[in-house]
């Protein structure tokens, strides 16, 4: 049971024959209920004060908490976004390669087609060169053939005239 400043300050005393001074016990009992009201006003307020620490505390931890529970989302986040982002850098890179390896495969039948163009055409060369050879050769024959053939004739026209 707790005692009051005012169970100190009612408390009465047995009386006997050479007692203590009945003032000074008073005074004294007076003296202790102001310091015992004192000191409950004081666990009072400290008490108080420690609700309010408390709560405060609470909420101060509740904030850390919430705080380390962003920090790791956040983390997550980063970590989700760098994954994303390299996957995508790895598809260009990878689309990059693909469309090179088209381009250097289109590039190479272009120069295998050009090749054999080539070749066609200096086939073609050739042959026109050779039938045309012939056909000078022949020409020359022939025109060889003519001459020697052909009847004289007189270079002089007068010779002609006089005929």
């Amino acid at each position: 049971m707790s005692l009051t400043p005012l169970d100190v300050s009612k408390h009465d005393f047995d009386r006997s024959f050479r007692g203590y001074d009945p003032n000074e016990v008073q005074a004294f009992l007076e003296r202790v209920a102001d310091e015992v009201a004192a000191l409950q006003a004081q666990a009072t307020s400290l008490a108080e004060q420690n609700r309010i620490l408390a709560a405060k505390l609470s909420a101060y931890q509740e904030m850390e908490q919430s705080l380390r529970d962003s920090i790791v989302a956040t983390e997550k986040s980063l970590a989700a976004s760098r994954d994303h982002v390299e996957m995508e850098r790895q598809n260009i890179l990878k689309e990059a390669r693909l469309d090179a390896d088209q381009m250097k495969l289109s590039t190479q039948n272009e120069i295998t087609h050009m090749q054999e163009e080539l070749r066609a055409l200096r086939i073609h060369h050739d042959a026109y060169v050779k039938r045309l050879r012939f056909l000078l050769k022949a020409q020359t024959e022939l025109l060889d053939l003519l001459e020697e053939q052909a009847p004289h004739m007189p270079n002089d026209q007068s010779e002609t005239t006089t005929r």
